[in-house]
């Protein structure tokens, strides 16, 4: 009776967790905040000047649908320069929508967004103009409500910051509501 008893529970726990499962890709709000490592692909600057920028970054966005969201995104590079007494920090505010390959538990996805940078050279002008923004990452849900995020993305800058694209690797925690 007790084995009958104990099947019985990993069943029904496997039942439970399949119909969590249904719920990964559903409709809904989310947030996101993560942490960055961003890469120079400069022009301007010698290579042995430009360090790795650590920043941080913050999303809000909502899915539509199973395979389909939307996010606003603020992402700040930090200091990529850290030599002679100059600065340099870079400042992303794009729109993106995100497809999502698979819709269970681990959910990989491409991204494309569009949006404004902003490069703060100090001393020296700030410039800014649009970006695009396009890459891939993967979400791991914890439940139906938390989850872990990475993703690796490609800043491609025009206007005044033609010569400030950069590659982003993000990490970090979601919420859904």
């Amino acid at each position: 009776m007790k084995a009958f008893r104990l099947v019985a529970a990993l069943l029904l726990a496997l039942a439970a967790s399949a119909a969590v499962a249904q719920d990964y890709d559903r409709s809904g709000l989310y947030a996101q905040f993560n942490g960055v490592a961003n890469f120079e692909s400069f022009d301007d600057f010698s290579s042995s000047a430009i360090d790795t920028a650590v920043g941080v970054g913050g999303r809000f966005g909502f899915r539509l649908a199973p395979n389909f969201a939307v996010e606003s995104m603020v992402e700040w590079s930090g200091d990529f320069v850290d030599c002679c007494g100059i600065d340099l920090t870079s400042t992303l505010v794009t729109m993106n929508g995100r497809y999502y390959v698979l819709t269970d538990q681990w959910q990989p996805y491409a991204t494309l967004g569009l949006g404004w940078g902003f490069a703060d050279i100090n001393p020296g002008p700030s410039e800014d103009g649009f970006v695009l923004r396009f890459g891939g990452g993967l979400d791991y849900y914890f439940s139906e409500t938390w989850g872990l995020t990475a993703e690796f993305a490609y800043n491609l800058a025009t206007g005044d910051l033609d010569d400030f694209n950069y590659m982003s690797l993000g990490w970090g925690a979601f919420i859904r509501f």
